[in-house]
């Protein structure tokens, strides 16, 4: 799948994900009302602000979404989200290396960081099949609980 538009995340657009996304069995971790932080920041344009990016197909069909988070002037952790429907299709190695694309043409960072919780071994290999190293794991508090995230990492090919 190539991606006609990535741009600015819209409200109607933030709206769908935050509301209508639901993804099945423990993979429904990742659905936005199940965050109220998350479900807040994205559908709350001036705590979204200017973070949040949508992927578009050649349709002009949400397909995905990606959030940047700038760790410091040289590293960002970036949050993404592939829509239910087109998960576990094969599609998640070419989408990260689509919004890895976006963000060497259009930023400088020199790393990207990518956190996942850890039960989700799927997309712990695609990020692994991508290139991005595991760093270390962490404790987070998310969606009611603490669990265990994995901290993966690549340096922006230049």
């Amino acid at each position: 799948m190539k991606y006609k538009n990535i741009s600015l995340l819209t409200q109607a657009n933030a709206d769908q994900i935050a509301r209508k996304w639901h993804y099945s069995g423990q993979y429904s971790f990742y659905d936005m009302e199940n965050d109220p932080e998350d479900f807040e920041e994205i559908i709350t344009p001036r705590l979204r602000a200017n973070k949040y990016y949508q992927i578009l197909d050649d349709k002009d069909e949400l397909v995905g979404y990606f959030c940047l988070e700038r760790l410091s002037e040289e590293k960002v952790e970036v949050g993404l989200g592939l829509r239910p429907d087109l998960t576990g299709r094969g599609l998640g190695l070419n989408f990260v290396k689509e919004i890895e694309a976006f963000i060497q043409i259009n930023f400088n960072y020199k790393l990207i960081i990518l956190s996942v919780a850890s039960f989700n071994k799927r997309a712990i290999k695609v990020y692994q099949r991508a290139g991005f190293k595991i760093e270390s794991s962490k404790l987070q508090k998310s969606n009611d609980g603490v669990y265990e995230f994995i901290n993966l990492s690549k340096t922006a090919d230049r």
